[in-house]
């Protein structure tokens, strides 16, 4: 054999062993590839899971500050009202409701002049 047979025998070997790693690297790219994928999106739904979890505690915690506000302006007029007509009324089952719960009432009213 001539040596540009055996160079050209050689270098088509060589290109055939080449390329068959250049496939099953590029096989392993692509599977690498689509688990990535799949991870993100993956993630990508747990971040959207996250932000439908945070959007129901912003709503739950301004239903709580509503609560807390309401409370806080309506709660002891209610309280003082239910008091004064229940001394006015001499009911002694709101009275004693009012004092489980820590509501403390005046027999006497005092602006009212003692005789």
């Amino acid at each position: 054999m001539n040596p540009a047979a055996i160079l050209s025998t050689v270098s088509g070997l060589l290109c055939l062993a080449l390329s068959v790693v250049f496939y099953f690297k590029s096989a392993g790219v692509q599977s690498r590839s689509a688990e990535l994928q799949k991870q993100q999106q993956k993630i990508q739904s747990q971040q959207q899971s996250l932000q439908v979890k945070q959007q129901e505690f912003q709503n739950q915690q301004q239903q709580i500050e509503s609560g807390v506000q309401l409370a806080q302006k309506v709660g002891p007029a209610v309280l003082n009202d239910l008091g004064v007509k229940a001394k006015d009324n001499k009911n002694d089952k709101i009275k004693k409701l009012l004092e489980k719960y820590g509501v403390s009432l005046k027999d006497e009213d005092p602006a009212a002049p003692k005789p």
